[in-house]
């Protein structure tokens, strides 16, 4: 895949939610939160917090600019009581590698100089949390508040 993809950034449109919902769940699934979680718990309980999320945070879908249905990934953040709070970062598989997640980041126009919160532990995460200067938080998830 070339590193030269058509990008558009956009708002979340009501079309994109299916989308986000079932790629979510399914990457996230065995994050470190909730592996050990069994199914039917974990997609009908998590599927009510990507939706909660989704309501009152913003979400920035990555997309072709020829054809926006044509989703790359997408990120959703928001600022609880003054800070930057990062939710979920992804990408499809076949447009990894790209920098598209960087460019996501990029996107929130947050400071990664002032350190902020992430509420979904993943591996990439663990990783990237000194890069960006996150703290992982999960109880940001209730209620938007720390």
């Amino acid at each position: 895949m070339s590193k030269d993809v058509p990008i558009l950034y956009r708002p979340l449109a009501e079309e994109d939610r299916s989308f986000i919902y079932s790629s979510w769940l399914k990457s996230y699934r065995n994050g470190t939160g909730c592996r050990n979680v069994d199914n039917s718990i974990y997609f009908f309980n998590h599927h009510k917090v990507v939706e909660s999320l989704l309501q009152r945070a913003k979400t920035i879908v990555c997309c072709n600019s020829d054809d926006p249905k044509v989703i790359y990934g997408y990120v959703v953040y928001e600022e609880v009581e003054g800070s930057f709070v990062l939710h979920y970062v992804y990408v499809k598989n076949i447009y990894r590698k790209l920098g598209l997640a960087k460019k996501m980041l990029a996107e929130t126009k947050h400071d990664f100089n002032v350190l902020g919160c992430y509420t979904h532990q993943t591996g990439v995460g663990i990783a990237k949390e000194e890069k960006y200067n996150l703290l992982y938080h999960p109880y940001l998830l209730i209620n938007g508040k720390a």
